[in-house]
């Protein structure tokens, strides 16, 4: 009779997962929800964010499992069909139907579970200052610390967790979204031509303005100088 248990349990257990695998998209308003979002619906063995595939922003209401970051039990068994690969995607804090809300991402996520899907989360991260800043300037609060708190408390210790970076994907581009991809284990099409497609440039740019001088400076001009030219032999 224990071997039998054993060998039953060890079924189960083969089987969790089964039905594939979710991969949450979350982050800080203005954090690029809607960018990575489009970028990891892209290949074609993940079910996505269609709809961002042909738009360059689409309401945070019109994400697929937007009802269920509301009320995550109302999420059916069968929502997410047989194997495969998911993406579900939200900001925190988010609005749906004209209301804001904390989306119930841990609900969801060990909703997901109980379905046999592993579920991963992907938290994105943007550059502190300038996330404030397009906080203020499209919402005019700053939500970033509600978001944080969210994530602290109620994500890190019972998921896998993982972290999108705004910046990394701009500078190394391909190269990064693969190694996402292989972090991840969830496919990425990482040198698809349509993820550039609504990006002109980076858009940290408009919150960068040069700086005339600072404190630094000097130390740093006479640090490249030589040994000699500094007194040091």
């Amino acid at each position: 009779m224990k071997i039998k248990k054993t060998k039953q349990a060890d079924k189960r257990i083969f089987n969790k997962w089964k039905r594939g695998t979710l991969l949450i998209v979350t982050g800080p308003q203005g954090s690029g929800n809607h960018l990575f979002s489009r970028i990891l619906s892209l290949h074609p063995d993940v079910t996505g964010w269609d709809s961002l595939l042909e738009e360059y922003w689409v309401p945070s209401d019109l994400e697929p499992l937007a009802p269920y970051w509301v009320e995550p039990d109302s999420l059916p068994f069968n929502y997410f069909g047989e194997g495969g690969y998911f993406l579900a995607n939200v900001s925190c804090p988010f609005f749906y139907d004209g209301k804001r809300y904390i989306p119930k991402i841990k609900e969801l996520a060990e909703r997901a579970q109980l379905f046999r899907l592993k579920v991963v989360i992907a938290i994105i991260v943007r550059d502190q200052n300038i996330n404030e800043q397009q906080q203020l300037r499209v919402r005019g609060e700053v939500t970033l610390p509600i978001a944080q708190n969210y994530y602290y408390k109620n994500l890190m210790d019972d998921f896998e967790v993982h972290y999108l970076d705004y910046e990394a994907f701009f500078l190394h581009k391909e190269h990064y979204l693969k190694w996402v991809g292989k972090t991840l284990n969830f496919p990425v099409d990482y040198d698809n031509k349509d993820i550039m497609k609504f990006i002109t440039e980076d858009s940290n740019k408009k919150y960068v303005n040069y700086v005339e001088e600072h404190w630094l400076d000097k130390d740093v001009w006479n640090g490249i100088k030589s040994k000699k030219e500094r007194g040091l032999e």
